[in-house]
């Protein structure tokens, strides 16, 4: 650095100062994208495990003439497998000829 005048010194800080800044931008937005990637696969696997009900619940009907009463047997005898460690599972029924109603949430 011998020899370098005051202007110089400061260009070379000047970059490095930017290099750093940079290279934190690049590593906020990797990992806020991958903060949204895992948004949204928890929201699909969501979508997923209530389609699954869904075809259940109808097949279940076509079968059986009637909805089934609870979410554990469909569990139980149409193979729907929901990850009940992550998920909860609601489910009402009002009569056996109206379709339940059912919402999949993630346990926080």
């Amino acid at each position: 650095m011998k020899g370098m005048s005051y202007g110089e010194l400061f260009s070379l800080i000047k970059s490095h100062i930017f290099a750093v800044l940079l290279f934190i931008l690049v590593a906020v937005l990797m990992v806020n994208g991958f903060a949204n990637t895992a948004d949204k696969r928890d929201g699909q696997a969501i979508r997923s495990a209530s389609d699954s009900i869904r075809r259940a619940v109808v097949t279940c009907y076509a079968i059986e003439g009637s909805f089934p009463d609870s979410y554990e047997y469909i569990r139980d005898n149409y193979g729907v497998f929901i990850d009940e460690d992550k998920y909860v599972v609601f489910y009402t029924v009002f009569a056996s000829n109206i379709p339940p109603n059912f919402k999949v949430v993630e346990k926080r």
